[in-house]
């Protein structure tokens, strides 16, 4: 009875001046809401983090251009051969390597990862964000057109033709001859020399290199008869000296007629072409 008599006796007691529950109650404080802390990384804290780079890289690159171009006039940077804009572009990458890792790390702090895990969140992120660059980087280059001679004129292929034993060049007069890549929306045309050969036995003629792919397929159209189909043995870039001489003589490789699906020759007796090519030096 003692014990609750004094519990009785210390309530009674307590300062006068104790704030009651209720004296509070019209006071805000504004709180932010924290994750508890975690012994490891989640999926959802890296996603967090890797939107967090982005913006994070988006807003370093503003504010240091903006940061860079303001420095560059108030110490008087010349704009001589870009001076200004390489020293903005220094700043901006700068701010960058600041601001990014530092969105990083307070996201997944917030996030609720703490001690070492920070760190290591924070290399995973940026390792999945250089992984997003390269991927977005292929993506791009494997829609480009991929021109194989950019400041230059287009390369040629020459080629000569050789009928099968026993027949003649006439037969080639209504063949038209094409090259096919999966780069070309269309077949390119290829075309006839017109003026004779060295060897009478053959047909010559030329066709343009425009893409760079080492998928090439050289067609000739038979009208109305078997079309034969060549792979040419050619790198995706072939401007080196080593292909400016006459390759070896090269059977078809598929025929086909209109409509049906190309097919391996049968006979051993057909039509052969070698090629060249014929460029202008860089």
């Amino acid at each position: 009875m003692e014990l609750f008599g004094s519990h009785r006796r210390d309530h009674k007691n307590a300062p006068a001046d104790r704030p009651s529950p209720e004296s509070g109650s019209g006071e805000f404080a504004l709180t932010i809401p924290v994750q508890s802390a975690t012994k490891k990384i989640s999926v959802t804290a890296i996603l967090f983090g890797i939107l967090a780079g982005i913006i994070g890289i988006a807003a370093g690159l503003f504010l240091g251009f903006a940061l860079g171009a303001a420095l560059a006039a108030a110490f008087h940077v010349s704009s001589f051969e870009g001076e200004a804009g390489y020293f903005a572009a220094a700043i901006a990458l700068i701010v960058t390597c600041i601001v990014a890792p530092g969105l990083i790390l307070l996201t997944l702090y917030w996030r609720g990862t703490r001690g070492f895990w920070l760190f290591a969140g924070l290399i995973t992120v940026c390792l999945s964000l250089g992984l997003i660059a390269v991927s977005g980087f292929g993506i791009w280059y494997a829609c480009q057109p991929h021109v194989l001679n950019i400041n230059g004129p287009t390369p040629l292929l020459e080629f000569e033709v050789k009928p099968p034993a026993g027949q003649s060049v006439e037969n080639l007069a209504d063949v038209q001859p094409e090259l096919d890549t999966p780069r070309n929306r269309m077949p390119m045309p290829g075309y006839w020399h017109t003026e004779a050969p060295k060897d009478a036995g053959v047909r010559a003629g030329y066709v343009e290199l425009y893409f760079r792919t080492s998928q090439r397929l050289f067609v000739l159209k038979f009208p109305g008869d078997t079309d034969r189909i060549f792979r040419l043995k050619l790198p995706a870039n072939p401007m080196r000296a080593k292909y400016r001489t006459w390759s070896d003589w090269q059977n078809p490789d598929f025929v086909a007629k209109g409509g049906e699906q190309p097919s391996h020759p049968s006979g051993g007796n057909e039509y052969q072409i070698r090629y060249k090519m014929d460029y202008q030096d860089r």
